[in-house]
């Protein structure tokens, strides 16, 4: 089985860009109009591997964060049929945040899983859960510097 796997670089160190073209290439992740592998990256830009083995999200996103652990992105495997699809975003200063996600990359939290975490809990007004366990199940931190990001690119600064 398999579904797109999509790539968005958000920033890189100049030390850390070898290793990142060379694991895109690897792993056959290209910007929309390129027909053979990326040769320079293009911050912002959405790099995609048409038909990657499903998982392969997980291999691609540890091997960045080891690779190139001052780089700012955000990875994610397009859902397939019933199962849904996997967002993976990295920030050196919070680490990772993973969802699942829709085929725009567009992450959410499953109802269950926020109603049991709430749940273990009873005793915590709102604003605690959210200053603690639920800012990570959340991924406050880290969404808020991708989403910086993201604005900032749409903006054209």
């Amino acid at each position: 089985m398999s579904a797109d796997l999509q790539l968005r670089i958000h920033s890189a160190p100049a030390g850390e860009l070898v290793a990142l073209l060379d694991l895109m290439r690897e792993h056959g992740l290209r910007g929309e109009y390129e027909r053979g592998p990326a040769e320079a990256l293009t911050l912002g830009q959405v790099y995609r591997a048409q038909d990657a083995v499903l998982g392969l999200c997980e291999e691609v996103a540890a091997r960045m964060e080891e690779d190139a652990p001052n780089t700012v992105f955000e990875l994610w495997q397009d859902p397939h049929w019933s199962t849904d699809g996997h967002y993976h975003a990295y920030v050196p200063e919070f680490g990772h945040f993973e969802a699942g996600c829709d085929a725009e990359g567009v992450p959410h939290v499953s109802v269950h899983e926020l109603i049991q975490r709430l749940s273990s809990s009873p005793g915590a007004s709102l604003g605690d859960w959210m200053a603690g366990e639920g800012a990570g199940l959340l991924g406050v931190a880290v969404l808020a510097v991708v989403g910086e990001y993201r604005a900032r690119q749409s903006s054209g600064s």
